[in-house]
């Protein structure tokens, strides 16, 4: 697992990776017109980290700069807002980081969680195409059930208070956690995503005119290879198509998409013709979507 140093944050690895991508691409930090930070682990409350990494990395003043709360389905949201600013005709170029230090908020004493998430950033380039296939988005929220996968306390709902929200409690299988960690009922989370990815998945190959077989490469959330392996059974498709590649690196959440394209597709993949992309967990929500990757460069994993 990677697990980020106490000094470093999600904005960290993010700018890290956005500085590489700067290094050996053609596109500079004048060129960008909008940068979208997906996370649910920002720098502070206030202001939006977005606006202080637009300072960091030198983008122009005129940089439109925006967070994005959101978990393991953020990179999916995070690529269809940053569409929608590309067709509104403002952008041309943004710049899309994503990426999350879940470890700082799960309790070491809780063995169900502590080998699952890993720490990490991603960064990400979309430009106007002229004459570019639209990419099609597919959405499933069901909040009533967001409390399977929810960090009680520490906001406004329920505030920090010494001696009740930071006590030490355990479980019945002997996992430790305060009010302020991390909790997930692992069962609920897995029957909702039995219920409903797949279908959502069918549902937005459907409205892309695509097949299964259509698809170059199903491009998951690495949720964990136990579920990778469910929905590759369930779609019936090959193990090269949907690929896992997580296993050392543990669950990123909204980085846990392009970390894995960068692990296994560094390069020019001219066969990623036509991707499917999909983020399940926190809200409890799904986003997919089909992108085109085939001339997309993708770089090899930066450790920092």
């Amino acid at each position: 697992m990677r697990i980020a140093d106490p000094d470093k944050t999600t904005a960290d690895y993010c700018v890290a990776a956005a500085e590489e991508l700067f290094a050996v691409d053609s596109v500079k930090p004048d060129d960008i017109d909008g940068i979208v930070f997906v996370t649910e682990t920002p720098d502070r409350p206030i202001p939006h980290t977005s606006a202080i990494m637009q300072a960091r990395l030198g983008l122009p003043n005129r940089t439109i700069a925006f967070d994005i709360n959101y978990g393991c389905a953020g990179f999916v949201y995070g690529l269809f807002q940053a569409s929608m600013m590309i067709a509104s005709g403002y952008c041309e170029k943004i710049l899309l980081c994503v990426g999350e230090t879940s470890t700082t908020r799960i309790n070491a004493q809780d063995k169900s969680l502590r080998m699952m998430f890993g720490d990490a950033g991603a960064a990400v380039i979309l430009t106007a195409v002229e004459g570019a296939r639209p990419s099609a988005f597919n959405f499933h929220v069901e909040g009533d059930k967001f409390s399977l996968l929810t960090i009680p306390a520490g906001s406004f709902r329920m505030p920090h208070k010494h001696g009740v929200t930071d006590v030490l409690t355990f479980d019945e299988d002997g996992n430790g956690r305060t009010l302020e960690n991390l909790y997930m009922n692992g069962i609920g989370v897995m029957s909702f995503i039995v219920r409903n990815v797949r279908r959502l998945i069918v549902d937005t190959l459907k409205m892309s005119g695509l097949s299964t077989e259509a698809i170059d490469l199903f491009a998951l959330h690495q949720a964990n290879a136990l579920i990778i392996d469910h929905l590759r059974q369930r779609l019936k498709v090959p193990q090269s198509k949907i690929p896992f590649g997580a296993g050392k690196i543990g669950n990123t959440v909204s980085a846990s998409i392009p970390l894995m394209l960068s692990t296994l597709y560094s390069g020019v993949n001219p066969s990623l013709k036509r991707v499917l992309v999909c983020g399940f967990g926190t809200g409890l929500s799904i986003a997919a979507g089909v992108i085109d990757l085939s001339a997309t460069k993708i770089l090899s994993p930066l450790e920092i």
